[in-house]
């Protein structure tokens, strides 16, 4: 039986409309639909938590003027130092 995080690799390969084969994994297999549930719930819980507008969102928004506003920070170089014995 292949490890947990494969069959869930494999079936993310298997969702994009590969063939994909591995030995029955019941844990997985026969609680599909209870793992999907599971997860939407979970995701639903973070988006109506108290102060749920305070997290980052992921992936981070890369648009063009995002971070126009933003103050910059500039920091001096650190240069390595080397010692001679």
């Amino acid at each position: 039986m292949p490890p947990p995080k494969a069959v869930k690799r494999l079936e993310k390969i298997r969702a994009k409309g590969a063939e994909v084969e591995y030995p029955s994994a019941p844990w997985f297999t026969d609680h599909k639909e209870q793992i999907e549930q599971e997860s939407v719930e979970r995701q639903r819980r973070i988006d109506e938590a108290p102060n749920a507008h305070l997290l980052p969102e992921f992936p981070a928004n890369r648009s063009e003027g995002v971070g126009a506003g933003r103050q910059r920070t500039h920091r001096k170089p650190l240069f390595k130092t080397f010692r001679y014995a």
